[in-house]
């Protein structure tokens, strides 16, 4: 691409920030740093995925509405998909399109979402919402196109690492700030809230804790120590009971994967001794003093009931995607519209992937989310039984175990694979690592054989 090409188009760029710039002063971070990450991409001068992880966190601020939030984050999330090929294009590059299993999964969903938004409750809106699905399976085709060798792998996984420090740091802070003001609350850091957090933190905490076995050497051992630990205050000051338990599976799971009984043993122990705890608490009607269960337990049943309801009433096709927030509020029982008003807008999600995805698109939409676990998991299962590289052993290890985790997450929540919030863009870094990963595998044994 020529020279003078790229810089008419960054120029029109810097145009555009100054112009929007005088719009409002608090879109100015996020406007430039969505030119930076549109730049490095259509230029291709540098590894965009670097600039996504870092910015990926902070893109959008707590004082921003959660109108902008929706409207803004997807329309950027698009536009630096397209804009990336778009660049390859130009370049006469060819496009990578990762061989898995996975692809059949995504192609379905999008398809069949496609196809029952004609029938939904509001089309447009539920156009709309697929494509912020859209959005998430570009990103994970644009990380696995980026990451090539063994270097973006190890700098990836590096600046993962480095921004989860920063975010549980600035989570701690605000923990602070929160006990001095208010006698302590909930952190969400930089993030949309504390649950989104505390997404992002159990997806990353058996990357570290992986990290932290592989590594022989004391300064780095004891740098990742002090990693996990700042990862796991952070996780519990989100008061997240959903990412707890997620966390606590994917701890576990990774402790039967890397055959660490040590680390096993103790975490099952500690998990019965909690559930002893927990049932007694229950039956003795204290649990809600315990861990402050409050509105948020008594919410859950409610909101998954009339999931249930919108699902039995629409099986086949459902409501279209991302249709229920405009069903909620006539489903709730009169008893309870007091507190959909009170907890709004939490009231409007199902707070369960399976009951959200059956009522949104019917049976086959259920069949085709716990078809894309099943197949993730084999699929990376598979591949650390043929890998001997004890760096990407490392991370196959942590991202098997967090597959088990999503999968009881997605239970309470609306999973980190089609999630709305930021966190979703880990899930499928984490995603397009393991294809990077089979991707450099594969090239080397075919060297080998040519060798």
């Amino acid at each position: 691409m020529p020279a003078s090409f790229f810089w008419v188009f960054l120029s029109l760029q810097l145009a555009l920030v100054i112009i929007l710039a005088l719009l409002g002063i608090k879109y100015v971070l996020l406007i430039l740093i969505g030119v930076g990450a549109l730049s490095v991409c259509f230029a291709g001068r540098l590894p965009a995925i670097l600039l996504l992880i870092a910015v990926s966190p902070v893109v959008f601020l707590q004082d921003i509405s959660p109108a902008a939030i929706r409207a803004g984050k997807w329309a950027f999330v698009i536009v630096l998909v397209l804009t990336w090929f778009l660049g390859k294009i130009l370049r006469g590059e060819k496009i990578f399109v990762p061989r898995t299993s996975v692809n059949f999964f995504v192609i379905c969903m999008l398809s069949w979402g496609a196809l029952i938004s004609l029938y939904a409750l509001n089309p447009v809106e539920s156009l709309l919402n697929l494509l912020r699905l859209l959005s998430l399976f570009g990103l994970f085709y644009l990380f696995a196109d980026v990451l090539r060798d063994r270097q973006d792998i190890l700098k990836t996984v590096g600046v993962w690492v480095t921004v989860g420090v920063l975010v549980s740091l600035t989570g701690m802070y605000q923990y602070r700030l929160s006990m001095i003001r208010y006698g302590g609350g909930r952190v969400a850091a930089t993030f949309e809230n504390p649950n989104a957090l505390g997404i992002f933190l159990f997806l990353l905490l058996p990357v570290v804790l992986s990290l932290f076995f592989l590594r022989r050497e004391a300064l780095k051992r004891l740098g990742l120590g002090i990693t996990l630990l700042l990862l796991l205050l952070c996780l519990l000051w989100t008061g997240s009971r959903s990412s707890w338990l997620a966390a606590y599976v994917a701890l576990v799971s990774f402790g039967f994967i890397a055959k660490k009984r040590y680390l096993v043993v103790p975490l099952v122990v500690l998990g019965a001794l909690l559930g002893i705890v927990l049932s007694s608490s229950l039956l003795s009607g204290g649990l809600y003093d315990l861990l402050r269960f409050g509105r948020g337990f008594a919410f859950r049943p409610i909101l998954w009931g009339i999931s249930w309801r919108i699902f039995l009433d629409h099986p086949l096709l459902g409501v279209g995607f991302g249709g229920i927030p405009t069903l909620f509020q006539s489903y709730y029982p009169v008893s309870a519209l007091p507190l959909y008003k009170i907890l709004a807008p939490a009231a409007v999600s199902s707070h369960n992937l399976f009951l959200q995805i059956g009522a949104e698109m019917g049976v086959l939409g259920i069949l085709f989310v716990v078809g894309f676990f099943v197949a993730y998991f084999l699929e990376v299962r598979g591949a650390l039984r043929r890998v001997q590289d004890e760096q990407y052993r490392a991370i196959l290890m942590a991202l098997l175990a967090t597959i088990p985790a999503l999968f009881v997450h997605s239970f309470f929540e609306l999973s980190a694979i089609i999630g709305a919030g930021s966190y979703t863009v880990f899930f499928w870094l984490s995603a397009a690592l393991f294809q990077a990963i089979k991707r450099i595998q594969s090239q080397e044994a075919t060297t080998e054989k040519m060798a």
